[in-house]
């Protein structure tokens, strides 16, 4: 098991640190092109496609990141006027169903992007498989989150969750 939490928490750093470089360098990219743009009226083309790649790791990083902390919006107000047994068994059908959407869209997602070696960007000439791994890690994150947080539920644990203070 102290395997199982290094490796968590290798995971973890590694969605925050890309979630992060990836926030700053389209940041940094989109402000140094409009600083250029105003500064000597001409911007640069690449520019875009690299806010493009970095907006698609920094969402699909970030959703993970959120998801791992169950920091998600949740409507549970069916849920939570449940007896505990019945809350618990709609917990586990909830993460089931997750289980099979999640593992879902990481095969649709590992699907396009085995398929992006052959399109390319129009400027830089990245391969598209670049630009759709980031969904592709993103769900198969979220699948794993799924069923770790299934089988945390099976065994009586807590879910870990943010609080609502912490979240805003």
């Amino acid at each position: 098991m102290h395997v199982m939490n290094r490796l968590a928490g290798l995971v973890s750093k590694f969605e925050v640190t890309v979630s992060m470089v990836a926030f700053a360098t389209m940041v940094l990219v989109i402000s140094a092109n409009v600083i250029i743009r105003f500064t000597t009226g001409n911007s640069l083309v690449f520019t875009e496609e690299i806010a493009y790649i970095a907006f698609g790791y920094s969402v699909f990083f970030g959703l993970s990141l959120l998801f791992r902390m169950r920091a998600m919006i949740a409507v549970d107000l069916v849920v939570d006027m449940f007896a505990p047994v019945p809350k618990h068994i709609a917990h586990i059908i909830s993460y089931i169903i997750m289980v099979v959407i999640c593992g879902y869209f990481f095969y649709l997602a590992a699907t396009l992007a085995m398929s992006g070696w052959i399109r390319r960007t129009a400027f830089l000439e990245i391969p598209y498989f670049w630009i759709n791994l980031a969904p592709a890690i993103s769900f198969g994150l979220m699948t794993f989150y799924s069923i770790r947080f299934l089988v945390m539920l099976l065994r009586g644990q807590e879910l870990p969750s943010v609080d609502l203070e912490e979240q805003m």
